[in-house]
Parts: structure tokens; sequence; C-alpha cells
């Protein structure tokens, strides 16, 4: 079903993103150069670059693995992912506003943070299990546009009203859920 797996992979890197360094480096960025727009523009061009590798790694593990092999590894990745995200919830992590000065740089700068990041695992661990690779790159671009957009227009606001850290560990119990579902066969 189409419909689903665009909404479960926009939901999916949504949650993947609130917080993530991608979000903090566009909203650093945005608040640092005030220009919401290019900011916006930069790191979607670097995140549509990883999704499209990570979508076409997903299709290469779905055709080579059998199914069941791929549902388990599938939830295992969530359930990874999870237990990363809370063990990797450190409030020390340098996510800091570099200075990069030109659009090249914002958009280097975001793929390269962005390459085996828990977002694109769970973009890879979409496609294998979907049918519909094609869904699962629309609806994870809506979600990193979401979020980014939200980062972008808001600038340093988000920072000082919702601790990084909160979101971080309900990202990361959300993720192992999911694993936990899709083991089960319920998601």
């Amino acid at each position: 079903m189409p419909i689903e797996t665009f909404l479960a992979s926009t939901g999916m890197i949504f949650v993947t993103e609130l917080g993530d360094k991608t979000m903090i480096t566009a909203l650093c960025l945005s608040a640092q150069y005030r220009r919401p727009s290019v900011i916006l523009l930069a790191t979607m061009l670097a995140l549509t670059i990883s999704t499209t590798i990570a979508v076409v790694v997903g299709i290469v593990l779905a055709a080579t693995l059998p199914v069941d092999i791929i549902v388990y590894i599938s939830g295992a990745m969530f359930i990874g992912l999870g237990v990363y995200t809370l063990i990797k919830n450190d409030p020390e992590d340098d996510d800091s506003c570099d200075n990069p000065g030109t659009f090249l740089s914002i958009v280097s700068l975001i793929l390269f943070s962005e390459l085996g990041d828990k977002s694109q695992i769970a973009t890879i661990a979409l496609v294998v299990q979907s049918l519909f690779p094609i869904m699962v790159f629309a609806g994870a671009i809506l979600g990193f546009l979401i979020v980014n957009t939200i980062a972008t227009l808001l600038g340093n606001k988000i920072a000082n009203n919702i601790p990084i850290e909160t979101v971080k560990k309900i990202a990361g119990l959300v993720f192992i859920l999911f694993g936990v579902l899709i083991i089960f066969g319920i998601l």
C-alpha cells in the first residue's frame, strides 16, 4: 500500500530527525546567516543525495536477501538505532555551528554528517521491507522538509524551549518500539 509506505516513511524520518545533528545544524546556520530559504535549500539538496544513496542500498539488499531475514534485520536495525540514540544522548556532544560561508560548503557539511546517520539507516530499513521504494524516498524527503523547515524558520527558539536531550530520549524509545513491532509483524 503506497500511501501507508509514504506516511510511515514521513513519520519515521520526522521522528528520527527531531533533535538530530542535521536539525540542530540547520537551526544554527539559519540563526547565524538569517537566510532560512538558502539554508533550507542547501540542507534539502544534501538530504536528497543522502536519501537516494539509502534507497539504492535498500533496493540492493531487498533483491539479495530472503524476506524473512530482511524483516528481522530491519527490526534489529530499528532496535539498534533506538539503543544508539539513547546511549548517544550526550548533552556535551558538539553540535556547534561551523562557519561554512558558501552554499556548497553547507551542502557538504549536511551531506557528510548525514552519511551513515540514523535517518539514512532508517531509510534503508524501510526500503528493504517495502514494495514501494519510491514512496519511501518521497516520504523521507517530506519528513526531512518538515523538520528542516521548522529548524530554519524558528532558529534558536526551538533550542531554547525544548531540551534536545528529552527529544532524543523519546526518539530512542520510539525506534525500539518500531523495531519490536517490525520483528513481531505488527508494523
